[in-house]
């Protein structure tokens, strides 16, 4: 888990359900702090799990989501080491579109030739599914996939640095999430998601008229409809007269 230091006290009660489940999945728990630095911290955890456990799968979440018990043993359940060793959840970002209407943006993706890397909106729900890319905020990952990322590092990323980083390739900028997906598919590696593994996403922005515009819009229309309908009704007797 990356944080600043602090922890969503509603993921804190989840993890506390999560380690009493009578399953016994969960082990340990392995919190760095991010100091700015994401894709350092992301390093870090790995490198932490790698040294300090031998648990064969590494659930990596950040700290601003939910993760329920029922989320987390699907997640548990649809692993396979062989398989499906990279099962993402589904987590939801936030940006705003070229109309400048807020959107949930599911951080799971497809690649074409024409458009890249492109998010995954008519995703089946509850479903496993593979997909090209996963964003970093809910991945269950095994450990063997450390490892051999781990053996193709280059002398500059060496034992610690080599699983998280970011750069441009061929013009296009990747963040340490999507070059990620993009080097453990180049060396053979499936990513799956599972759509039914919904994690709340707490977010905090700025509000303004933009969010309010969709709003504003179905309200006048509204009105106008309502307006329209209480118009009182001519009479024949009062066209007569």
């Amino acid at each position: 888990m990356v944080n600043n230091g602090t922890i969503d006290s509603m993921l804190a009660q989840d993890l506390i359900h999560i380690a009493i489940h009578p399953s016994g999945k969960f082990n340990n728990l392995i919190q760095v702090q991010n100091i700015g630095l994401t894709t350092r911290s992301r390093n870090l955890v790995v490198k932490t799990f790698l040294e300090t456990t031998d648990a064969a799968w590494l659930l990596m979440i950040d700290s601003d989501e939910r993760l329920s018990t029922d989320n987390f043993m699907k997640l548990v359940d649809a692993a396979h080491d062989k398989d499906r060793p990279i099962i993402s959840g589904l987590v939801f970002a936030a940006f705003f579109d070229d109309k400048d209407d807020l959107r949930a943006v599911p951080t799971i993706y497809k690649m074409s030739e024409e458009a890249g890397l492109t998010a995954i909106d008519d995703y089946p729900i509850n479903e496993i599914m593979e997909v090209d890319a996963a964003g970093t905020g809910c991945l269950l990952i095994h450990r063997d996939v450390f490892l051999e990322i781990q053996k193709q590092a280059t002398p500059n990323q060496g034992n610690d640095w080599a699983w998280f980083v970011e750069g441009a390739i061929q013009g296009t900028y990747f963040g340490e999430d999507l070059l990620f997906s993009k080097r453990v598919k180049a060396m053979g590696y499936k990513i799956h998601a599972h759509t039914g593994a919904v994690l709340p996403h707490h977010k905090q922005f700025w509000l303004d008229d933009r969010h309010h515009k969709m709003v504003r819009d179905l309200t006048i229309q509204q009105k106008l409809k309502a307006s329209a309908s209480e118009e009182p009704l001519t009479s024949e007797a009062d066209a007569q007269s």
